[in-house]
């Protein structure tokens, strides 16, 4: 019964859902790099959980999640003692996967989420735009 719907932005928030999270929950959130430049994170804002009931962080190449997952994180108690970020490779998928067991439900967590451009390195006297242009251009004269 975890809260959450598809969404083409470039931002957003997520959690369990509202009020204490459910018995036997098994949600999944995946967030897409969308391209080879872009990366995506997730920052956690609040989290409570039984020590039973998990979260886990995990990235892979595949959108399915069925081979190459690397896990990130497995967080679940009262973690949050200061603001926890997770980002996936440029290009990758990121997901939280939360399961709970049948022993009653608790607060659970709320996390934004991004999906940003990465920033590759130019040659000296060259740039990209905050466009994201895909190739570094030469810098105008006396700019540099």
């Amino acid at each position: 019964t975890c809260g959450c719907t598809s969404s083409l932005e470039a931002s957003g928030v997520l959690s369990d859902g509202p009020g204490d999270y459910a018995n036997n929950d098994d949600c999944w959130f995946i967030i897409s790099g969308r391209s080879p430049t872009r990366s995506p994170t997730v920052t956690f804002t609040a989290f409570s959980t039984y020590s039973t009931d998990k979260v886990y962080v995990e990235e892979s190449a595949d959108a399915s999640f069925s081979a190459g997952v690397t896990r990130l994180a497995t967080l679940s108690g009262d973690i949050l003692l200061s603001v926890r970020t997770y980002t996936a490779g440029v290009g990758r998928y990121l997901r939280l996967r939360f399961t709970s067991n049948s022993g009653g439900g608790f607060i659970g967590f709320d996390a934004s989420w991004s999906v940003s451009m990465a920033c590759a390195a130019c040659d000296a006297g060259t740039y990209k735009g905050a466009l994201g242009r895909e190739a570094c251009a030469p810098c105008p004269a006396g700019s540099y």
